[in-house]
């Protein structure tokens, strides 16, 4: 083929290719596990979402959490041994941690879950003990009540650069997104409504860039939409990645945030249709980086995955640059379960 035929083939590539609102392929990146959890103990579509909690001074006594939707919120150290179970009987569905709360004369480190059993559906909050890594419910009237008329699915925190104050971002099945002002009330933590935001249809990937200022909204079968995180930041969201762009298939499930220096860092999305993970810019226009197609090896592979957390903090021995952790939805081993990768697995491929 001549080279006037080559440029015009190329042409007529990058314009279908723009058509489609398709661009160049993304590098596959295809970590293995290094550990994973015990198998949940409730069967069926049972584990869901995970959090990370970053000892202060030991960071090898960091904690993953991780959600039983049919039962409990369970509590596992670094090695995957599960060390706590609490709220059975709650259903958590969502969770995440929340660092320096300021509770009485104390800054303490928080986990909030969103809830759909007993007491009530709503949301829940735990203080984390540093000494012994134990959680211990401080949550003001046993339950915050949040979505009325609804029940609540996605959620995350968010600490506000500007302001220093804590809130929780909590959404439900019919696209409604909450934001509630955490406060200290005697001991407890309760929490006061402050705005609603809406989208189309079912959102439970929720995530804040808490040095940005930005709240990241998985719309499951639509894409992944921006928010100003204040909560005078307005009701008008930006669809940054839309459900079949660079071969995006949905549903959009998990998403975590990945820090790096400088404002740097990846938003990184769980495509439960494609069973891969895609890594976005934090910054600009959110370019996709690369995609997380994991491998099976001793541990199994991971498909059908719903919440998915991340770290750049150095742990233990064996996660040395952090750690990238998520829900399986179809374990080997059994029920559904949490599996581990170490970062430097993956960031090594990057170059954003």
């Amino acid at each position: 083929m001549s080279r006037l035929a080559l440029a015009l083939l190329a042409i007529l590539q990058a314009l279908t290719a723009a058509a489609y609102g398709q661009r160049s392929p993304a590098p596959i990146i295809a970590p293995k596990a290094r550990l994973q959890t015990p198998p949940v103990p409730s069967g069926g579509d049972a584990a869901d979402d995970p959090a990370i909690w970053i000892h202060p001074r030991d960071p090898a006594k960091s904690l993953i959490l991780g959600t039983d939707k049919q039962s409990g919120l369970h509590v596992y150290d670094l090695e995957g041994r599960e060390r706590q179970v609490v709220a059975r009987g709650s259903q958590p569905n969502n969770v995440d941690v929340l660092y320096g709360f300021p509770l009485g004369e104390d800054r303490v480190d928080l986990a909030v879950a969103s809830i759909r059993g007993r007491p009530t559906p709503g949301v829940k909050v735990w203080r984390i003990d540093p000494e012994s890594g134990a959680l211990r419910d401080v949550t003001k009237d046993e339950v915050i009540r949040v979505c009325p008329g609804s029940s609540p699915y996605g959620c995350c925190t968010y600490r506000s650069p500007r302001t220093k104050e804590s809130y929780f971002f909590v959404s439900d099945r019919t696209g409604v997104i909450e934001q509630w002002r955490l406060k200290a009330a005697g001991g407890k933590v309760g929490a006061a409504h402050v705005r609603a935001l809406r989208v189309s249809s079912q959102v439970e990937g929720l995530v804040t860039d808490e040095e940005q200022g930005q709240l990241f909204a998985g719309e499951e079968t639509v894409g992944i939409w921006k928010f100003d995180a204040e909560p005078d930041g307005g009701r008008k969201g930006k669809l940054i990645a839309p459900v079949g762009r660079d071969g995006f298939r949905g549903e959009v499930e998990g998403l975590t945030i990945y820090y790096a220096p400088g404002g740097r860092g990846y938003l990184i999305a769980s495509d439960q249709g494609s069973n891969t993970f895609r890594i976005y810019d934090r910054r600009g226009e959110h370019p996709l980086v690369a995609i997380i197609d994991p491998a099976g090896a001793t541990i199994d592979d991971v498909s059908d995955t719903d919440g998915i957390a991340v770290t750049n903090r150095p742990t233990s021995a064996r996660f040395p640059k952090g750690f990238f952790v998520v829900q399986d939805g179809h374990n080997a081993g059994g029920n559904q379960n949490f599996k581990v990768y170490a970062w430097e697995d993956i960031g090594e491929r990057l170059t954003r």
